[in-house]
């Protein structure tokens, strides 16, 4: 993800205040739609489609937003699009798949599960900070087929107004889910507080463009994402509005917990801890190599309509499918911790 270069002090206030209400207004949304990225990857592999639904309904509103932003927005320091480097974004991409079962989230998972009481998530939290310190200078070699901006999303290699991309593409997804919307098994730990996919559609959706509004009104280039958060602080230049929307999820994601659900403050088994911190590893170092994670390209990235992002989210799947694939070989009688009925 883009990094910030140093601001003023009142530059530094207006960013930390715009990210702690992004950073509510998403995590407040991700603990209502309880839309984990593993549980909705995995869904597709078990045919259980109820929260991947809603992610992919998410994704169009969100790139019809951006698609605005971008053309009316008056924050050109926006980044319009991310590079494509197929090599980096595959190999991280399925490292990120893999380290979402063995911690049984995703990145921002872990973020509003801790808000919402899952007081072991900040020992995957840990281990997500420690695997992005260890992969920050790590350089996977391969092309840069795609430049960034507009030359590395589809509808500059489509060359086709990006809005016009964003409404076929939000068109399409409203059909193709409204026809199939019975189809799959419906997910029998879903609780009544949890939202539907519609509503997490157009919840995340326009929390995802709040998102990026008030990132460029705060100064940043780029909008909801975790990857480069602890890099920035160790190198002396720490991105404030990603901090403060990190910890704002924290904040929404417990606000949404106390006031309409899902509020359960509980420990973990030895045995999962050390698959959150596993997993976390994964994760943090999966994220700086395919330059993005769950919410960078995962959300923001694909609502950007980047190629790379594209291709990161695929990748992603197919490591949840590889990991799954491998975790029921090795351990086919008894369930993992991440296959038990658990909320989290």
């Amino acid at each position: 993800m883009p990094s910030e270069g140093p601001l003023g002090h009142d530059e530094v206030m207006g960013a930390i205040a715009t990210g702690i209400i992004a950073g509510c207004l998403l995590g407040f949304a991700l603990q209502r739609s309880d839309l984990c990225f593993h549980s909705a990857f995995r869904g597709l592999w078990e045919r259980r489609y109820d929260v991947v639904r809603g992610y992919a309904l998410a994704v169009g509103v969100a790139a019809v937003g951006l698609s605005l932003i971008f053309a009316l927005g008056p924050w050109d320091q926006l980044s319009r699009g991310l590079g494509f480097r197929p090599v980096q974004i595959v190999i991280g991409g399925l490292m990120i798949g893999v380290g979402m079962v063995v911690a049984a989230s995703c990145t921002s998972g872990l973020f509003y599960k801790l808000g919402s009481g899952m007081v072991g998530a900040a020992v995957g939290l840990a281990g997500w900070a420690i695997g992005e310190l260890a992969a920050k200078d790590i350089r996977v070699p391969g092309p840069t087929v795609l430049g960034g901006g507009d030359e590395g999303t589809i509808p500059g290699v489509l060359g086709a107004p990006r809005l016009l991309v964003a409404l076929v593409l939000l068109a399409g997804l409203v059909s193709l889910l409204w026809r199939g919307r019975r189809a799959g098994h419906t997910d029998p730990s879903r609780e009544a507080w949890r939202w539907h996919w519609p509503a997490i559609g157009v919840g995340v959706g326009l929390a995802t463009i709040a998102g990026w509004a008030l990132a460029g009104a705060g100064g940043a280039t780029f909008g909801p994402s975790t990857t480069g958060a602890v890099s920035s602080i160790v190198a002396g230049s720490p991105n404030e509005w990603q901090l403060s929307f990190l910890v704002a999820i924290v904040l929404g994601s417990a606000i949404a917990a106390r006031t309409h659900g899902g509020w359960w403050v509980r420990g973990e088994t030895i045995k999962r801890l050390q698959g959150l911190f596993a997993g976390g590893l994964l994760l943090g170092a999966g994220a700086i190599i395919a330059g993005g994670c769950n919410l960078g390209h995962g959300l923001s990235g694909v609502a950007q309509l980047n190629v790379s992002s594209t291709v990161a989210v695929l990748a992603m799947i197919a490591g949840v499918g590889l990991a799954r694939a491998v975790q029921r070989r090795i351990a086919p009688a008894r369930p993992s911790p991440s296959e038990e009925p658990v909320r989290d």
